[in-house]
């Protein structure tokens, strides 16, 4: 593992006119990895896709499952006795199973909600966290320092057109950040400022 200089760009021109700066002051080819970051939540970082196992709020949505079941099941007996005239003596069964299907979707469905809502943080507080913490989608330039006075150059360099700065722990291999994760916490380099 190295430590990697990331500049994130915009456009594509600028990230390559990034790179052959980067080449012009000797940096070698194989130490630059050059790659578009998706969007949050497209990076695959599981077999069917996302970047988490499972979505936010689904934690509680079992014990609202079964309460809108047990809930259920009571409203569909009594509904399938009031039709026991109609559709015989089968109807508080078919009712029950019915009630006890709606009122776990129902319940699974509102207590996710619930869930994600007194997980939310307060609305002028999620901008300037998201802001901070996620990396928005683009251009990303990645090379690979060994000495102090590397890193200086690749931050001129990068910075001159890149919208920000990160410091990472990587390894590049044949232009690809092998081991980059979308996910990890980034460490912004605060000479760096974003441009307007």
């Amino acid at each position: 593992m190295k430590t990697l200089i990331v500049g994130h760009y915009g456009q594509q021109t600028d990230a390559d006119n990034a790179a052959r700066e980067l080449l012009r002051a000797g940096f070698p080819a194989a130490e630059l990895g050059l790659f578009y970051f998706n969007p949050q939540g497209q990076h695959a970082t599981y077999p069917i896709g996302g970047d988490e196992n499972e979505s936010p709020g689904t934690h509680d949505a079992k014990s609202g499952a079964v309460r809108g079941a047990v809930g259920g099941v009571g409203a569909g007996t009594l509904v399938g006795a009031a039709t026991i005239p109609v559709l015989g003596p089968a109807a508080p069964l078919f009712g029950a199973a019915v009630g006890a299907y709606t009122g776990s979707l129902v319940g699974a469905l509102k207590h996710m909600e619930e869930s994600e809502e007194a997980a939310s943080p307060p609305p002028e507080r999620a901008p300037r966290a998201a802001a901070a913490d996620t990396r928005k989608a683009g251009i990303m330039l990645a090379v690979a320092v060994d000495t102090a006075d590397e890193r200086q150059t690749a931050v001129e360099v990068l910075g001159a057109q890149a919208d920000e700065l990160e410091e990472a722990q990587g390894t590049l291999q044949n232009g690809d950040w092998v081991d980059f994760d979308p996910l990890a916490p980034r460490k912004l380099i605060p000479s760096a400022a974003p441009r307007p």
